[in-house]
């Protein structure tokens, strides 16, 4: 990827991550895991984080897409091993020059809530969350709700150590991670080497954690990363669902700037991009787009 177009991706980002700290005053960034199939973060939380990718061409020379997300996340957790939070996503796919039945500016609001048991013999963790997954056209009012527009996110997991070292989850999670709707197993190995060193390995998600210093860390993490929208035209008289398919690879370095303050840089492949969509004529389309570097920044305020 040339300079040009790293400048491209990281202007974007810069803004949305400036404007959202003066208005959230700089307390809440980040990419913490909310999200019901993920392990909640250990403490309670308040996050905001930004991403964007470069524009990549889309198959069969039908033109060019360019994405940005954000991304919002809280959690609150109480003493007797419930916790419950709110989560919001914000995803903006430009399309040139096919025109989707939607403006691109898409919208998922979740509400998880997580009940977890541990002991020497391992855990247990039950999440729930729904969710509102609509366009911007649908989300400006009320009237505009549909049955089509509601989530449901769950996730049953359970823990079994199987030395020091080494641990074994598995269960069941239900979500929109891989576009539709899907209920899947979850099952991961777990190993730690080294108090430096974490390594998960699984589906749907594997991930290689390492402090490097103290109060700096990075980690590798490959997972599925999909939704599905509700959406309207923007006369509101045509709808439909926007389903979107892709893989991301992700390299984060996190730095704990304060006691209880992180901040984090990311940057991402983004590949297997799959998009299913209705365009203003009425007709139903597949497409896919070549892969994409995405970068992105966080902070995170943990209490």
């Amino acid at each position: 990827m040339q300079v040009a177009s790293l400048r491209s991706i990281a202007r974007p980002v810069s803004r949305a991550f400036v404007g959202a700290c003066v208005y959230l005053s700089c307390a809440t960034t980040g990419f913490a895991a909310v999200d019901t199939c993920d392990r909640p973060v250990r403490s309670s939380h308040l996050s905001i984080g930004a991403s964007a990718g470069d524009k990549v061409n889309l198959e069969g020379r039908l033109g060019e897409v360019e994405q940005e997300d954000y991304a919002f996340d809280s959690l609150y957790r109480f003493e007797n091993d419930w916790s419950v939070g709110v989560g919001y996503r914000y995803k903006i796919l430009r399309f040139d020059p096919i025109e989707p039945q939607t403006n691109g500016h898409l919208h998922t609001l979740f509400i998880p809530v997580h009940r977890q048991k541990q002991s020497d013999g391992g855990g247990f963790r039950f999440s729930i969350a729904p969710a509102l997954s609509a366009s911007s056209n649908v989300m400006k009012d009320p009237k505009q709700y549909d049955a089509d527009a509601l989530q449901l996110l769950v996730a049953v997991v359970w823990k079994r150590p199987l030395s020091e070292a080494t641990g074994f989850r598995y269960g069941i999670c239900g979500d929109h991670r891989f576009g539709s709707y899907k209920i899947y197993p979850l099952v991961s190995f777990e190993w730690k080497p080294h108090s430096d060193w974490s390594v998960e390995l699984g589906f749907p998600m594997a991930e290689v954690r390492y402090r490097v210093a103290s109060g700096f860390g990075t980690s590798l993490r490959l997972a599925p990363s999909g939704n599905e929208w509700y959406v309207k035209d923007k006369s509101l008289q045509f709808d439909s669902q926007f389903v979107y398919e892709s893989y991301l690879l992700n390299w984060n370095f996190n730095w704990q700037a304060y006691k209880g303050l992180i901040v984090s840089a990311d940057i991402g492949w983004q590949f297997e991009n799959e998009y299913e969509l209705t365009l203003l004529d009425g007709s139903r389309a597949q497409v896919s787009s070549d892969p994409f570097m995405r970068v992105g920044a966080s902070i995170e305020w943990r209490f």
